[in-house]
């Protein structure tokens, strides 16, 4: 509240003007005399409110409506309350704002009331030793928005960060932390309708699922440090075989796109028994059975997976080059990951994507990781991972799709995001209806389902001294 100078006498309003710029709401009121004033501002209302007792509106009574992104009525009324009455501003916002400051000039003539657009406020605490919980409310000129966040020291002893699955199919997010006994935890990478991860996962040592084409994933060893980068598989399938005209053996060599995920167009995937019975791809290939490096089958699409073998399946070029082959001949396939976190000793790993920060910079891989407009494009719900400079693990979501909570972020706002909360690598996760956080079983974002989605996998944070 603040307050002036009242002068006994006819006190007009000569002028009442606001302006709305990026950043500001002004209020700018000249009067013939100096007058008192009071200024209020109600965070429950969200509303600035301006009382001048004994002073005349003249013409500026009434309601007008303004098109901006806070600001959007400026009612000036008579002052009811007191022996003179008055006049009574309100300028009614969109949502929460910094508290106003009013300050008068010429005299105590002219009064003027400023308020900055933009407001944030959060907090943080410790949930567990070397775990901490915090979020932050901020209303920008877009929106508002929610941000739930949390710092993991992997360092600490009795702390442990690792990814699970859902074990039918898919569940939710608190859920799987009451299942496995987790303080914490926020959902992990992609996932189709029956559950299938759509990604890297590596779980105590043992591929779970493969990566998606060269896109970026979380890697965790055992003395703590977590490593960010792109993971992929290369290999590739050679045909030996006997040429007529040289009289000789010669080599057919076909680079290999993946391994136990979808087929797509002119990619040869390799499917392995971890991939299930059979392939799951549909007739618009060719695909051919191996086992002990000789081809024991051939078939169009969902061939059964040798129990010791695999199945080469190709489609366009791909799906030509193993028409070439027959049954009987010799075939060499090697594939592996790149890098070969398997060799080098990660204990959980993580898919995603795309990448948000790199080396402190940020760099939004979205287009190089071949993802879909859904997920690179607009604002939206967002799970993100990031790896600070001393080695701390930032797990983060942002509420969106609720015009009255949280707005979301673009993939560039949420780098920004990661940056300004210490990452200097930094991942997208899983989004949109997917994205939860939990804490000691309560979900502390607001899914933009109205209800936590269920998900095949999580990744969840224990803490021994719970």
């Amino acid at each position: 509240m603040a307050q002036g100078i009242s002068l006994d006498g006819g006190i007009i309003l000569e002028e009442c003007q606001y302006y709305t710029t990026d950043d500001k709401i002004i209020l700018d009121l000249k009067l013939n005399h100096p007058v008192s004033y009071d200024m209020t501002y109600s965070e429950a209302d969200n509303q600035i409110v301006v009382e001048l007792p004994g002073v005349d509106g003249g013409n500026f009574y009434g309601d007008v409506e303004i098109n901006d992104s806070v600001l959007y009525r400026v009612s000036v009324d008579h002052l009811l309350d007191g022996e003179k009455g008055g006049l009574r501003i309100v300028l009614s916002l969109r949502h929460k704002i910094p508290e106003p400051v009013a300050f008068r000039v010429r005299g105590g003539t002219r009064l003027l009331i400023e308020a900055k657009k933009e407001f944030r406020q959060g907090f943080e605490t410790f949930i567990a030793p070397g775990l901490a919980y915090g979020h932050w409310r901020k209303d920008t000129l877009q929106g508002p928005l929610f941000v739930n966040y949390m710092r993991v020291n992997l360092q600490h002893p009795g702390l442990r960060v690792a990814p699970v699955m859902a074990d039918q199919g898919r569940k939710m997010v608190h859920e799987l932390a009451a299942q496995y006994g987790a303080i914490a935890g926020v959902n992990g990478v992609y996932f189709a309708a029956n559950g299938r991860p759509l990604g890297f996962v590596v779980i105590d040592g043992k591929l779970i699922s493969p990566p998606y084409f060269n896109r970026t994933a979380a890697g965790f060893w055992a003395d703590g440090t977590v490593r960010i980068d792109n993971v992929t598989v290369v290999g590739e399938v050679k045909r030996i075989a006997y040429d007529l005209n040289s009289g000789g053996f010669v080599e057919d060599i076909r680079p290999i796109d993946g391994i136990n995920r979808i087929r797509y167009a002119d990619e040869l995937i390799v499917y392995t028994p971890e991939n299930g019975p059979t392939t799951g791809t549909n007739n618009y290939g060719w695909e051919v059975s191996v086992e002990g490096n000789r081809v024991v089958g051939v078939g169009q699409g969902n061939s059964a997976i040798p129990e010791n073998g695999y199945v080469l399946s190709g489609h366009g070029s791909a799906g030509q080059w193993l028409r070439n082959l027959e049954i009987g001949d010799y075939i060499e396939a090697d594939w592996r990951l790149t890098p070969d976190w398997l060799q080098e000793g990660v204990v959980h790993a993580i898919g995603g994507g795309p990448r948000l920060l790199r080396n402190g910079e940020i760099d939004v891989t979205g287009q190089e990781e071949r993802f879909q407009a859904d997920i690179t494009r607009g604002r939206a719900p967002r799970t993100a991972l990031g790896v600070t400079a001393s080695g701390e693990l930032l797990l983060v979501t942002v509420n969106g799709r609720q015009s009255n909570i949280s707005i979301g972020m673009t993939l560039e706002e949420l780098a920004e995001l990661m940056r300004q909360l210490g990452a200097v690598d930094a991942m997208n996760l899983d989004g949109g209806g997917s994205s939860t956080m939990v804490v000691r079983g309560i979900v502390l974002n607001a899914p933009s389902d109205g209800t936590p989605r269920p998900v095949s996998n999580a990744l969840l944070v224990w803490s021994d001294a719970e």
